[in-house]
């Protein structure tokens, strides 16, 4: 109540609930707008970054990886039979890879993720960009082919973990 006794009007309550509603179509449609951008922005990252880069080879090791004690990230260690470049490195906040000595460092995202799917646990071999084709061919135990959109993804890790696979040869 006001100070002469009246009370809000009828209308005033209108403009607040039109308020809240306008505020609950805007937020969710300026969080899709930023991950639609991140998203864009990863992708021509990694064509500017990795876009000749190929490699291929036999999987040596899988890796979780655990910050605080919790598991948070995957590695592939690959023992690369061919490739089109002897070594590189890019780490940064969107993307990661290590290829050194003959072996690729290969982070493949979130540790869940990673291990609720056996498609990473069963690979034995990968071809990663062959003709910058933009995908990633695993092959598995059972050789069966499975194919996925090319990412190197640098979700949770910290820089020193890309040395995880410089004892895997």
């Amino acid at each position: 109540m006001n100070p002469k006794g009246n009370r809000c009007k009828p209308w005033h309550w209108l403009i607040i609930v039109a308020f809240f509603i306008a505020w609950l179509i805007v937020v969710p449609i300026l969080t899709i707008r930023s991950s639609i951008k991140d998203v864009i922005t990863h992708k021509s990252q990694i064509e500017s970054l990795y876009g000749d880069v190929f490699f291929s080879g036999k999987v040596v090791g899988f890796h979780c990886i655990k910050h605080s004690g919790m598991p948070s990230a995957a590695i592939l260690c690959i023992k690369i039979d061919s490739s089109n470049v002897d070594s590189f490195y890019q780490y940064d906040k969107y993307t990661a890879l290590k290829i050194e000595n003959g072996m690729a460092t290969f982070p493949i995202g979130q540790y869940a993720k990673a291990t609720d799917d056996t498609l990473y646990k069963e690979i034995v071999y990968v071809n990663i960009n062959e003709g910058k084709s933009h995908r990633m061919l695993f092959i598995n135990t059972q050789n069966d082919t499975i194919v996925k959109q090319l990412y190197y993804t640098s979700s949770d890790l910290i820089e020193n973990d890309l040395n995880i696979c410089d004892t895997c040869y």
